[in-house]
C-alpha cells in the first residue's frame, strides 16, 4: 500500500499510473487518500469500515480548486468523526443528492401539487399552486427542502404582511406541503413558522361617486379591461368568475350567463341574469356580431384569460382621482364651500361585490335572493331550508340585477347634470 504524506507538493508529483487507479494513503489521517487515474486526474477519497461491514471508498473531490489539500483533509475528519458516530457517510452523501435533486423546492412545488393538491383541493388546486408559484418559490428555489430554515419561510411571510388575506392564505398552503413532507418522510421537522394574524372582516363599500368615477375609468381602459370592469360592476359575480368566462356559457337568447359549478368557488351551477346593460358589453367584446361559441370572452391573447390585476388596479386608482376631484370641486362650488383635497381610500375590486349585496339591501331586495345572485351559501342554506328549497329564483335575481343596474344608471346619470363624467348606456329597461 503506497503511503506518502498528502501535500500539494506531493499531490501534484504523485506518478500516474500506466493501468488502473493508483491509491496514496496519507501519513498522518488514517483513511484519506489520494487517487490517481491513468489520465492523471487527482481526486482525494476516504476509507472507512463500519463494524461488521466490508470497507468503503467515498471520493471528496478532485484536488484543485476548491478542493485544496487542506479542505480535502478537513472534510475527511468530518466524514471520519461521523463514522465513529455510527453514521455512514454514503448513505448521508446519497441522501443529499437526493435532497439536491428530487426534493429542490421548486420541483417538489410540482410534487405535491400532483399528488396532494389535485387530489385534496377540489377546484382550490389551482390557487394554492400559484400561491406557491409566485409567493414562494422565487424565494426558495433551490433550496433543498430538508435544509430550509424557519427564518426563511418567516421571511416570505413577512413580505406578504401588507396583504394580510394572500399571507394567511399562503401560510395555509405552505404549511400543508410541509406537512404532506414529513408524513412522506422527506423532511424530519417542518419549518413552517407562526401563522400571520387573523384577518378582519372587510366592511368597504365604494361610495356613489366611488361608483361613478369606476364607470368612467373604465371607458378609458384598454380593450378588453374596460368591459371587464364593468361586466364585473353589472354582474357582481367573482372576479376570477369574470375574467375566465368562456363564450359556451353566456346564452344571448335567454339572457343568461350559466356558471359550470367546476369552475365556480363553491361547486354550485349558477345562473346569473344579463341584464340589457351587461348584454351591451358582450356585444361590445363580440363587435357587433353574434356571440362566439369557443374561446375566453377577456382574452388579450385568444387563448388565455386575462391577467394582471395588480397592475389594472393600480391604473384605476390613478385614473379614479382626478374624476373624484373634480366631482367633489364642483360640488364645493354649488355649495359655495371650500374645496377639499380628495382622497382614495384603499379598495378591491372584491369590494365591488360588497357594495352591490349592500345597495340591493336598501333597494328592498330580499337577502336570500342577494345571496342567490352572488352565489353565496350561508346559515339560509342548511337544515331544511338546503335540502327542500330548491327553487332557482332566477326571476327574483334578475329582478333584483335589474334593480341594481337602474341604481348604477341613475347615479351616472344624475353626476352627468354637473359633471362630465360618461353616462352607462340608457335603454328603457333601465327607465
Amino acid at each position: 500500500m503506497a503511503v506518502l504524506k498528502i501535500t500539494k507538493r506531493n499531490v501534484d508529483a504523485a506518478p500516474v499510473p500506466v493501468k488502473g487507479d493508483a491509491y496514496f494513503w496519507d501519513t498522518e489521517l488514517r483513511g484519506f487518500g489520494l487517487r490517481v487515474t491513468p489520465k492523471g486526474v487527482r481526486s482525494y477519497v476516504v476509507q472507512y469500515r463500519l463494524p461488521g461491514r466490508p470497507a468503503k471508498r467515498l471520493t471528496i473531490g478532485i484536488h484543485g480548486s476548491p478542493w485544496t489539500c487542506e479542505k480535502a483533509r478537513a472534510r475527511a475528519e468530518d466524514i471520519l468523526i461521523s463514522v465513529k458516530m455510527g453514521d455512514d457517510p454514503a448513505v448521508v452523501a446519497k441522501e443529499r443528492r437526493r435532497a439536491a435533486v428530487d426534493l429542490e423546492f421548486s420541483k417538489y412545488v410540482e410534487t405535491f401539487t400532483e399528488n396532494y393538491l389535485k387530489a385534496e383541493w377540489g377546484d382550490s388546486w389551482a390557487d394554492g399552486k400559484r400561491q406557491l408559484e409566485n409567493h414562494v418559490v422565487p424565494s426558495l428555489k433551490g433550496r433543498p427542502l430538508p435544509e430550509i430554515k424557519k427564518h426563511e419561510v418567516a421571511a416570505v411571510i413577512d413580505k406578504l404582511r401588507g396583504r394580510p388575506a394572500l399571507a394567511r392564505n399562503t401560510h395555509a398552503v405552505l404549511r400543508k406541503l410541509f406537512a404532506w413532507a414529513g408524513e412522506r418522510g422527506d423532511i424530519h421537522t417542518s419549518p413552517i413558522c407562526a401563522a400571520p394574524p387573523a384577518v378582519k372582516a372587510r366592511k368597504r363599500v365604494l361610495t356613489p361617486d366611488e361608483l361613478v368615477a369606476l364607470w368612467q375609468v373604465s371607458f378609458q381602459l384598454e380593450k378588453p379591461m374596460g368591459q371587464f370592469i364593468r361586466l364585473l360592476m353589472l354582474t357582481l359575480q367573482r372576479r376570477s368568475e369574470v375574467a375566465e368566462l368562456p363564450w359556451t356559457e353566456l346564452s344571448d337568447l335567454r339572457s343568461e350567463w350559466r356558471q359550470d359549478g367546476e369552475r365556480v368557488k363553491n361547486d354550485a351551477d349558477h345562473i346569473v341574469a344579463l341584464t340589457a346593460a351587461a348584454k351591451d358589453v358582450l356585444n361590445e367584446l363580440a363587435g357587433g356580431k353574434a356571440w362566439p361559441r369557443k374561446g375566453f370572452v377577456f382574452t388579450t391573447t385568444g387563448r388565455t384569460p386575462i391577467s394582471g390585476f395588480s397592475k389594472l388596479k393600480r391604473r384605476i386608482d390613478k385614473l379614479m382621482v382626478p374624476i373624484l376631484q373634480k366631482m367633489q370641486d364642483e360640488r364645493a362650488r354649488v355649495l359655495g364651500e371650500e374645496p377639499e383635497i380628495v382622497f382614495l381610500p384603499a379598495w378591491r375590486l372584491h369590494d365591488i361585490r360588497r357594495t352591490g349585496v349592500t345597495q340591493m339591501q336598501a333597494l328592498g331586495v330580499a337577502i336570500e335572493t342577494t345571496e342567490k345572485v352572488i352565489n353565496h351559501k350561508s346559515g339560509e342554506t342548511a337544515g331544511i331550508r338546503g335540502v327542500y328549497n330548491l327553487h332557482a329564483y332566477t326571476d327574483e335575481k334578475r329582478r333584483a340585477l335589474q334593480a341594481w343596474a337602474d341604481f348604477l344608471a341613475r347615479l351616472v346619470a344624475d353626476a352627468e347634470k354637473g359633471s362630465s363624467v360618461v353616462a352607462m348606456p340608457r335603454r328603457d329597461v333601465l327607465a
